[in-house]
């Protein structure tokens, strides 16, 4: 594939202009971050005024941010993890796997933040300005009109997760490298096509909330995951809280994309294999350390969550010198 014109903007990390590298004419890669807290862009040139980007993201928060200059529009594609948006317009949701959003890419855009500390997904930025004077097949000039009927103003759109969106993105992640490129360009002009058809008023949208609500379900879930040997109950929360237990459970479902319940079984678990990679402490023991009291029971949440029992999941990593 021949150099094209591409979307007009900057990554910046650290205040200046990232150098990415560059591994084709039509290819980039930034990176981000080291070990545990790292992430990864992956840039494509698919056809003028159009870029794919494969986002791998470990971390907390994406340290870039963007200097944009012309008329930009990205559509973002969650394909696993949990994204935090908050747009211009000072509305934040959260993306989570098979969830879609349209946005203008601006200058004063905040950085984006991971509530599981984990994401990948893809991105599709154009350029308007250049598909003005470059159609694209088959589209012509129906490109002119998208930014107005999905963000008009400094809005955006959102869609929940369905078959046709699944469908268009998640081949995407197993393409041939020798067809790669052409491929590439298909499936953005099918995402572009079923866009064409999509009435954005008739879509159900991901709900929204504020940052108040966001702070309180973040201090919720540092406070059920501050002692782990402790069961909380939703009563016990509200009332610690000052919010009502239907509030509760369905900001921390838009937040962490799971219930209570679920996420402090999770964090229990994580903590309990921690635990059975770093030394010799006995299984019953772990097993108090993370909230059971009865080890048969912590043994069968461990191997539901990690396919193996303690004891298997222990010799595993002796074997590996897994740390």
């Amino acid at each position: 594939m021949n150099a094209m014109t591409a979307p007009k903007y900057r990554v910046i990390s650290g205040g200046k202009a990232a150098a990415p590298e560059v591994l084709a004419d039509y290819k980039r890669r930034y990176r981000f971050g080291t070990g545990a807290e790292s992430g990864i862009m992956e840039v494509f040139s698919v056809l003028p005024g159009v870029e794919l980007i494969y986002d791998d993201f470990s971390m907390k928060e994406q340290p870039n941010a963007v200097e944009v200059e012309g008329n930009l529009l990205k559509i973002n594609y969650c394909h696993q993890g949990r994204q935090e948006c908050r747009w211009v317009c000072n509305d934040y949701l959260y993306l989570g796997p098979g969830d879609l959003c349209i946005t203008r890419m601006e200058n004063d855009e905040p950085p984006l933040t991971f509530p599981t500390e984990r994401y990948r997904g893809i991105a599709v930025v154009l350029d308007l300005d250049v598909l003005q004077e470059e159609p694209l097949p088959i589209l012509g000039n129906y490109m002119t009109g998208l930014a107005d009927k999905f963000c008009p103003g400094h809005h955006f759109f959102t869609m929940r997760a369905n078959a046709h969106i699944s469908h268009i993105f998640s081949e995407l992640y197993d393409i041939p490298e020798e067809v790669r490129a052409e491929y590439f360009q298909i499936k953005v002009l099918e995402l572009l096509m079923f866009l064409w058809l999509v009435n954005p008023d008739k879509e159900r949208r991901i709900d929204k909330i504020t940052r108040g609500q966001i702070e309180v379900i973040k201090e919720v879930k540092n406070r059920i995951c501050e002692d782990l040997t402790r069961e909380v109950t939703i009563e016990e929360l509200s009332k610690e809280f000052c919010i009502s237990p239907t509030a509760l459970k369905n900001n921390f479902k838009i937040v962490y994309n799971t219930s209570v319940k679920k996420y402090l079984r999770k964090v229990r678990m994580e903590r309990g294999a921690q635990l059975l990679r770093i030394g010799n402490t006995p299984v019953a023991e772990i097993a108090a350390q993370v909230g059971y009291a009865n080890q048969s029971k912590f043994a069968s949440a461990f191997k539901e969550q990690f396919g193996l029992s303690p004891v298997e999941y222990r010799k595993k990593c002796a074997h590996e010198g897994t740390e």
